[in-house]
């Protein structure tokens, strides 16, 4: 049989998939394509894993940085505090006090503190005041402080939002109080241990700090 003349479409078209040196066969091309789809998928999961985890490391780093920095302004405050020691038959002692209460905001602790200091800013004998506010459904802990000695315009911040419990505690006659009132125990409190609870993606932390008045000067 004589041969057939063969074009040069189909010459290019045998050499590509019937000649390894001729280029890729379609099924090399689609298996190629997969795995670069299946490589990009992957990549692109891990990044934004990676990018999920970073954000969550950051806020709750930040978190505990904030509670941290919070419990030690209240221990060097709590070690400045200063108590007028009251006449016989006065109740309290002038305009000096220390007292803290146990309260709750959606079941959750919110103790309330307040007394009297000498403060690391330096502006004298201040009195002080926290207290555990509603923030749209979430817990932030505030501060008061204004002088005690004069008409100075006294200020109030947020010290930590998000969190969630605020504790005041202390040991009195061996067991573990969460209320005082110096008016009515004529001292301050030998140990104080104050507590601040955050979530911790699903976990609960709780931090605390223990603080001692260190002036302890009764006049």
């Amino acid at each position: 049989m004589p041969g057939r003349i063969i074009s040069m479409a189909e010459e290019k078209e045998r050499r590509l998939f019937r000649d390894p040196s001729g280029g890729f066969t379609l099924i090399e091309l689609l298996i190629s394509l997969t795995i670069l789809i299946i490589v990009l998928a992957s990549v692109y999961a891990t990044f934004f894993t990676v990018q999920r985890a970073l954000e969550r490391f950051n806020s709750v780093s930040l978190k505990y940085q904030e509670a941290r920095t919070a419990l030690d302004i209240i221990r060097r405050e709590i070690e400045g505090a200063f108590l007028e020691t009251p006449k016989k038959g006065e109740q309290g002692g002038g305009y000096t006090y220390f007292s803290f209460k146990d309260k709750d905001i959606f079941g959750k602790p919110a103790s309330e503190l307040g007394f009297t200091a000498f403060t690391f800013r330096g502006s004298g004998l201040n009195t002080i005041f926290y207290r555990v506010e509603e923030d749209e459904k979430r817990m932030k802990l505030t501060k008061q402080e204004s002088s005690s000695l004069g008409p100075v315009k006294g200020y109030s911040l947020d010290m930590i939002s998000g969190i969630e419990g605020f504790t005041v505690e202390t040991v009195f006659n061996g067991k573990t109080v969460k209320a005082w009132d110096s008016a009515e125990a004529g001292k301050l409190p030998d140990m104080i241990k104050v507590t601040i609870d955050f979530d911790d993606n699903g976990k609960r932390v709780s931090l605390s700090e223990f603080a001692k008045p260190v002036i302890g000067l009764q006049l």
